[in-house]
């Protein structure tokens, strides 16, 4: 599981791999994902997020079962997450712990789930979902509201890993349908995400294509009143997006940035 050349498909993903370089085009750099502004591209206009798309929950194999992550959880679940991005320093695994807390905190727009073997307790998957948090670091939306509504609307799957021997099996399919639902609804009925993305290696695509998810190889542009907020993948690495609630257009588009899917629906834009 150490190299990415010879991960099977949908056992997991590297969405922040270590010693990137931070490439001249981009004003920012948040967990090696790359973020920008550009001017729209062309007048649009967009409603709020519909509502909530019904996700199935997905079977698993007998013998296992999907349910919340819990803190005590967080030793055994650390090297699972950590084949998602094995060779990042800064991986979410490295703050296990803290994501776990949030994910119990019905304040925060985070989850944490693991697939155990009923008989033994064994963990052989596991999926970390976050906001955008480089959200509130982007030029744009420094200092503004829009900062903290974009990161609860636009949503991350941020680690997905399954154990060798259990992946071909659906595990990562359950996991990721278990995303999608989750971050569609907040716990307390708060607006969730209205899009989910995902970072992921090339030979990913057509796992992701097959549930559903949308290549963008760039990266995703959100129109906002304030212009076009753009955030994407270092080079060598994919954004596949899945819209979560009804309203949502994606369409793809040339940028100076390269070829972005421009999402229309998660803010209100410009007349069209």
């Amino acid at each position: 599981m150490g190299k990415r050349n010879g991960a099977r498909k949908g056992a997991r993903r590297s969405g922040n791999p270590a010693r990137r370089e931070v490439e001249r085009l981009y004003s920012g750099n948040v967990m090696g994902e790359r973020m920008y502004a550009a001017t729209v591209p062309r007048p649009g206009s967009a409603a709020q997020p519909g509502v909530i798309i019904p996700v199935s929950a997905l079977a698993l194999p007998n013998g296992l079962q999907l349910r919340d992550a819990t803190r005590d959880d967080a030793a055994e679940l650390q090297p699972v997450i950590r084949m998602a991005d094995p060779d990042n320093p800064d991986g979410s695994w490295r703050v296990l712990s803290a994501v776990i807390d949030q994910s119990l905190d019905p304040e925060k727009y985070t989850c944490a789930r693991v697939v155990e073997e009923t008989s033994s307790g064994t963990l052989v998957g596991g999926m970390l979902g976050m906001p955008a948090v480089w959200a509130y670091t982007h030029p744009m939306l420094a200092g503004s509201p829009n900062a903290h509504i974009i990161a609860g609307l636009v949503a991350s799957l941020d680690s997905l890993a399954v154990v060798e021997a259990w992946r071909g099996q659906g595990v990562a399919r359950a996991l990721v349908a278990e995303a999608e639902r989750t971050m569609a609804a907040h716990e307390k009925g708060k607006l969730g995400a209205a899009v989910l993305y995902i970072t992921h290696e090339p030979e990913l695509t057509d796992f992701y294509a097959g549930l559903g998810f949308t290549l963008s190889p760039d990266g995703i542009g959100i129109p906002t009143p304030l212009g076009l907020i753009c955030h994407g993948p270092i080079e060598g690495f994919r954004f596949s997006v899945k819209p979560l609630r009804s309203g949502i257009q994606m369409d793809p588009m040339p940028t100076p940035h390269g070829q972005h899917l421009i999402i229309r629906g998660v803010l209100p834009g410009p007349a069209r």
